[in-house]
């Protein structure tokens, strides 16, 4: 379906699209249609709502259009959060140079709570935590080119607030990195900080902005590294922070732009790798090889052959995937050879523990190795796809968690905790379009958990929203106005009425086109919020703990 760009875009798109009004969207293929009808729909993973919800999942319909003027979306997930502890919920919406944020009423009416500008525009998603516990509310942060941006629950900026580092900023997460029992903010950059003959790419500031000590950890020595640490720069949501070590503190992974992957603890002690890697004492100088035998040498011995990963739209999670209590590191990279001249070989899916050894059954990454479109950029300010995974209990007979992501082939993937894939789902046949992850929540309250993700491209009429259900098959399908939504959407109540809602934060920037738009699910209650918006989690920061 082709939709109309200008003035008039979002009033026609609304009548094609069967929503205007608040009405019904359009219709999916149905159960079973474009999945894999091999994989039966699993038992349910979460305790069901109350009444035991229902097995049929309704179609999301349109409630709000939340529109402003010109500000372009990129890859800012929504945020809903009672912000000021009032009872009812807002919607934090971070766009090219603007943070907005909005209160929803009944029958379509939405109130702007507060709103306010930026130098540059805003890439992640919006970080909403409780930073300042003795004060009321909950405060909201942003990375904004060069600067981390972070606010009240009223819109105030914090005291110490902006900080700056290098630009571009386009990772932030919250987390107690050194256990002191408050929040730190840690961002990634695309732009190396150089010194001591090192290379630094993340920073962590305390609440009071404050830098935390041994951050920037390479070149305050903090890590300890020597010659083979090789960092650069991440270009996309590059930061998780997970405890790797099982000493209940969250530690910092920044994946890069090349074949190698930085973590340290809190301190900035960069991680140790361990001896089978030869001639590496850290592991940011772990070669991430596919072949593992080459990863311990660190080197290939064919570069036009041997192939490796590359890092540079991975945005980290961590989960503990074999059930020891410690979590694990999950890296989706893209595949090329390590001669780097043949790049469009898919996607492959990494594994890790904390000194960078491959649990058994990760030995071998698994691969989706077909490519249709994803790697590179492409026009008119649409970005490559983000290699990121959710992580969620999908198939409770199953030992683990299930990783579910986008693959550069058209596709969206699962996978099991023991690198078993589960099954495929293709949502396009077209070049440059594409989606940036999966939400995943319960949406008809019988606790068998349902994908909710956004498709976008360069041409009108590209994106979609998309809901399956766990087993992988298309339940419903709704057109998205102008280029789509290259934001994960977040899964949330968005309105206070008790149901859940979806949120999606679109691509926009023309005059007259939403900078956000909720649709209902009837039915949907909070009972199975298991990866509900992008990176997981309103701290972003792609972890799930153990149990």
């Amino acid at each position: 379906m082709t939709r109309p760009r200008g003035a008039q875009a979002l009033g026609v798109w609304l009548a094609v699209a069967g929503v205007a009004g608040g009405g019904g969207c359009g219709g999916g293929g149905g159960p079973g249609t474009l999945g894999d009808a091999s994989v039966p729909l699993p038992s349910p993973a979460c305790e069901p709502a109350a009444g035991g919800g229902s097995t049929t999942v309704s179609a999301p319909t349109l409630t709000h259009t939340l529109a402003d003027r010109w500000h372009e979306g990129w890859l800012a997930s929504p945020a809903v959060a009672d912000l000021d502890a009032d009872g009812q919920p807002e919607v934090v919406i971070a766009r090219a140079e603007l943070v907005l944020v909005w209160r929803l009423g009944a029958g379509g009416a939405a109130t702007e709570a507060w709103r306010d500008s930026v130098d540059g525009r805003i890439w992640a998603s919006p970080v909403v935590v409780d930073l300042l516990p003795d004060t009321p509310g909950l405060e909201v942060a942003v990375a904004a080119r060069g600067q981390i941006h972070a606010w009240d629950a009223a819109g105030a900026a914090l005291p110490g607030f902006p900080v700056t580092a290098r630009d571009e900023l386009r990772s932030l997460a919250a987390g107690d990195i050194d256990g002191d029992g408050a929040l730190e903010l840690v961002a990634v950059t695309n732009s190396p900080l150089e010194g001591g003959g090192q290379r630094d790419i993340v920073y962590a500031f305390e609440r009071d902005g404050d830098p935390v000590a041994g951050f920037p950890p390479n070149t305050t020595g903090a890590a300890g590294c020597d010659d083979a640490c090789y960092v650069t720069g991440g270009y996309d949501q590059n930061v998780g922070l997970g405890d790797v070590d099982g000493d209940g503190v969250v530690d910092v992974v920044a994946t890069q732009d090349n074949a190698y992957n930085s973590l340290h603890d809190g301190t900035g002690r960069a991680f140790d790798a361990a001896a089978i890697f030869d001639g590496r004492t850290k592991f940011s100088g772990i070669r991430f090889m596919v072949d593992y035998a080459l990863a311990q040498q660190g080197y290939a011995d064919d570069e036009a052959v041997d192939e490796q990963g590359h890092f540079t739209n991975t945005a980290p999670a961590v989960a503990d995937l074999d059930g020891d209590g410690v979590g694990e590191v999950i890296l989706l990279g893209s595949v090329q050879n390590a001669g780097q001249d043949d790049r469009e070989r898919g996607v492959g899916l990494w594994v890790v523990r904390n000194d960078g050894q491959r649990p058994p059954a990760w030995v071998a990454p698994p691969r989706m190795a077909d490519y249709l479109w994803g790697l590179w950029d492409a026009g008119g300010n649409v970005v490559a796809i983000t290699n990121q995974v959710s992580v969620a209990d999908l198939f409770p007979d199953r030992a683990g968690p299930e990783l579910v992501f986008a693959g550069f082939d058209g596709r969206i993937w699962a996978v099991d905790a023991a690198g078993q894939t589960l099954w495929s789902h293709p949502y396009t046949d077209a070049a440059e379009v594409g989606t940036t992850g999966v939400a995943i929540a319960d949406l008809s309250g019988d606790g068998v958990p349902e994908l909710v993700f956004a498709s976008y491209g360069t041409a009108d009429g590209a994106g979609d929203l998309f809901v399956l259900d766990a087993a992988g098959n298309r339940l419903h399908t709704v057109p998205l106005p102008d280029r789509g939504a290259m934001a994960v959407p977040t899964i949330a109540d968005a309105d206070g009425d008790g149901a859940l809602d979806i949120v999606v934060a679109t691509k926009g920037g023309e005059d007259g086109m939403p900078q956000a738009l909720v649709f209902a699910v009837a039915g949907a209650e909070a009972n199975c919020l298991a990866w509900p918006t992008g990176r997981g989690n309103l701290r972003r920061d792609g972890y799930l703990p153990p149990p």
